[in-house]
């Protein structure tokens, strides 16, 4: 119980609850009419636009000057955080694949004499194919 009440009177909303629900009864309808004209929309439209431009100009700009400095720009760490994403999937992949095939039972394996190139060496006839080889990937506008 607050001060200057009594008890079993309901109390009302809080004064700042009060003047805010004024408040709020007085603009809405204003508000309400302005947002639902086409002139509305169309400005929203336009400042987005330039809110978009300006945010991109910015950006080509703050990442030209990092290079510059020869550090890297915003772009180039979420273009690495990518590529580190996915190599944890493809690690994880070839993981869960590699259990897998540890777990499946071969029967195979008990009757069939080890190979003489089991120690990993490769014979001279049949060379081991490279992986493929990506090329390095160049920051944008270099």
């Amino acid at each position: 119980m607050t001060s200057g009440t009594t008890p079993g009177t309901p109390q009302g909303p809080p004064l700042w609850r009060q003047a805010f629900d004024a408040a709020e009864r007085r603009v809405t309808p204003h508000a309400d009419s302005l947002v639902r004209t086409p002139g509305f929309a169309t400005g929203v439209a336009l400042l987005r636009r330039a809110q978009n431009l300006a945010r991109d100009s910015a950006r080509g700009v703050s990442a030209r000057a990092w290079h510059l400095v020869n550090l890297p720009a915003g772009s180039d760490l979420a273009r690495l955080r990518a590529q580190i994403g996915a190599l944890d999937r493809e690690v994880r992949r070839l993981t869960v694949q590699l259990e897998n095939e540890r777990r499946r039972p071969r029967a195979a394996d008990a009757t069939t004499p080890e190979e003489p190139d089991a120690d990993g060496a490769q014979p001279a006839s049949s060379p081991r194919p490279r992986p493929a080889r990506r090329r390095a990937q160049r920051p944008p506008g270099a």
